[in-house]
């Protein structure tokens, strides 16, 4: 159709926008979107902790990623199997629908550790991009606030500056 981006464009701006309107919220404390390809945006944000998280989305696979979002997890270590078992439970529906990932809006949820950091990839689905964005930020806020709270606080005090009180 002439005068209509191409699904690539289309999807890297509902995914910006998506992300970008938790900023224009107040959600994030600092939000930085950097286009680096038609197909690609490597995004920058303050959010839960002091230290910035850092995310990509590539348009063709529809995979946001959350980059080396856990730091200082020792592969095979109790808690990254422990993480790989909270992620892969995110989809159940036993779990409310407000904490709950949507298999409609994310396809699929990998999970890797290279040198003791954990990056989460989700792919998204190619027709809803931003509202599976929306997914991966109620991930995070799962991880944060449900899985590292309590039992990880001291993993939380070296990694994220929390106060160790």
């Amino acid at each position: 159709m002439p005068g209509r981006p191409p699904s690539s464009t289309r999807a890297l701006d509902a995914v910006v926008e998506q992300l970008r309107s938790y900023a224009t919220r107040g959600v994030f404390r600092e939000f930085s979107a950097n286009v680096v390809s038609v197909r690609r945006v490597d995004f920058r944000f303050v959010w839960l902790t002091t230290k910035p998280l850092h995310a990509q989305f590539d348009a063709r696979s529809s995979v946001l990623k959350l980059v080396d979002l856990l730091p200082g997890v020792e592969p095979r270590s109790s808690m990254d199997r422990a993480l790989r078992s909270f992620l892969k439970a995110r989809f159940s529906p036993a779990l409310p629908a407000h904490r709950r990932l949507s298999s409609a809006l994310v396809r699929g949820l990998s999970c890797s550790n290279r040198n003791g950091r954990v990056t989460i990839g989700l792919t998204l689905n190619r027709r809803r991009p931003g509202e599976g964005a929306r997914q991966a930020v109620l991930l995070i806020s799962e991880i944060f606030q449900g899985f590292l709270a309590g039992p990880y606080h001291e993993y939380m005090v070296v990694n994220f500056d929390i106060p160790e009180d």
